[in-house]
């Protein structure tokens, strides 16, 4: 587990730190021959955000990368944004370039229509780089690899980390038989784990007490980009969507101000009753402070900070949350499609060196460490082990994999999120009518997009103005 690591929040800088010191031997097959690789000492350069490299630079493992291969590896923690920044600059490079970096998939086409990122089937295809045992199309979870990793049928990398968000909830208050006696008095059911959003609003409702400290959801109402996330799940569960497209890589109709989002939208601002007040200067760190303090019954989480609520050293609930899918609005489950995908910028000096890491850091014996330290592994043995398995949060993220709907990846789309958050934020805090706020922010993506999308809806003549 991550302890002491509870922020999500990337503050901009750089630190390196090189590892180089043998521990014990850990290495797969293709690291035992380097026919191909630069002749002499090599340092390869990995960039990425703190929270998620730490993952790995935790586990201790790269050391004995370099043991075996002679490739030192030099660290450096930097915000995505500070660094797609930085492999512009590196066009003409004053320093030694990255050669393997931890980027946000929602940025991949970008960094593909820029030129600034290699696709690796050149060393997928090269029997001198390539494992033969490694088979990512069987191993990794195909359909987030090209959602992940991929662009207009090129692979970049391989994924990193698999996002994706559970419905949290209080376990040992659901199954309380006191409890279970008087919901059902209240609601005439059997109180369980809500299955659609009318179910959820009852829960929400019911353990809703401020008189004991507690509250029965919470919304991440504040500006900022966990808002747009976890509208989005509001979005799928009643049929919505940003663009009516089957992968990220595509354009499709913008279908933001559908009647589908509408209905998500105001089913997400009636939460706010049940919420905590100070609920809309809310980020995912104050969801989770909410839900590892027990102020609230349940809410919607991420994946990667499920550890941290089963942490006893930070959470007064470790042991008592439950965890599921989200509930659907409209009798079809989903689950909400993010990632993190290492990739080898193109002016790296050493990809042939880089590609290898990559194959090394997807190793069975990688990825569980990984595991045990917060990580969200890509790989199928991982969920085979049976440690990993016995993980409560496990068996809802497996349950979410084939689900998943792809959020977009086009060139475009970090502009999307920026006028999202700050839209969505204006609903939120009632400046805007859910109507008027979405059709605004259709015709904001319309502009964004220029003539490669088309308005689905029809925006009310006031937000044309």
């Amino acid at each position: 587990m991550r302890l002491g690591h509870s922020s999500r929040d990337s503050a901009p800088g750089r630190w390196v730190r090189r590892f180089a010191v043998c521990l014990l031997p850990l290495v797969t097959p293709a690291l035992l021959h380097v026919t191909g690789m630069a002749e002499g000492p090599v340092t390869i350069h990995l960039a990425g955000e703190a929270w998620f490299l730490n993952t790995l630079t935790k586990t201790g493992l790269i050391r004995e990368f370099e043991s075996k291969t002679g490739i030192q590896v030099e660290v450096a923690h930097m915000d995505h944004r500070a660094l797609a920044q930085e492999l512009e600059r590196e066009r003409v490079p004053t320093s030694p370039p990255y050669d393997v970096i931890l980027m946000r998939h929602r940025f991949l086409g970008k960094l593909v229509e820029e030129g600034l990122v290699q696709p690796i089937e050149p060393f997928l295809a090269d029997p001198a780089m390539h494992d033969p045992a490694f088979k990512p199309q069987e191993q990794l979870f195909a359909d987030w690899w090209r959602e992940i990793s991929g662009y207009k049928g090129k692979v970049y990398g391989y994924p990193y980390a698999q996002l994706t968000t559970y419905l949290c909830y209080r376990k040992d208050l659901l199954n309380s038989s006191t409890e279970k006696v008087r919901f059902k008095a209240r609601y005439g059911r059997v109180l369980d784990v809500p299955k659609n959003w009318d179910e959820y609003v009852q829960l929400a409702e019911f353990f809703t007490r401020p008189q004991e400290g507690l509250f029965g959801t919470y919304i991440q109402g504040r500006e900022h980009i966990a808002l747009w996330y976890e509208w989005l799940n509001l979005s799928y569960a009643f049929g919505g969507n940003l663009l009516e497209s089957n992968h990220g890589c595509e354009y499709g109709d913008i279908v933001i101000n559908s009647p589908q989002n509408v209905a998500a939208t105001n089913q997400y601002l009636a939460l706010i009753a049940y919420s905590p007040p100070d609920t809309l200067s809310y980020n995912w760190n104050g969801a989770l402070a909410a839900l590892q303090q027990g102020r609230a019954f349940m809410g919607l989480l991420w994946n990667d900070q499920a550890p941290l609520l089963e942490d006893t050293s930070q959470s007064k609930v470790a042991g008592k949350i439950g965890y599921s899918l989200i509930p659907s609005a409209v009798g079809k489950p989903f689950s909400q499609l993010e990632g993190w995908t290492y990739l080898i910028p193109k002016e790296s000096r050493h990809p042939r060196e880089a590609y290898r890491f990559m194959e090394w850091a997807l190793s069975p014996e990688v990825q569980i460490a990984e595991t045990f330290q917060g990580g969200t592994s890509p790989t199928k043995a991982t969920y085979e082990d049976a440690r990993v398995r016995s993980l409560p949060f496990v068996s809802s993220f497996l349950a979410s994999i084939p689900l998943a709907i792809p959020k977009p990846t086009v060139p475009e789309s970090g502009q999307i999120t920026e006028v999202m958050q700050k839209g969505l934020s204006e609903i939120v805090t009632r400046k805007r009518s859910p109507r008027e706020g979405l059709d605004i922010l259709a015709l904001e993506v319309q502009r964004i997009l220029g003539g490669k999308a088309r308005l689905r809806y029809p925006v009310q003549r006031t937000a044309a103005k």
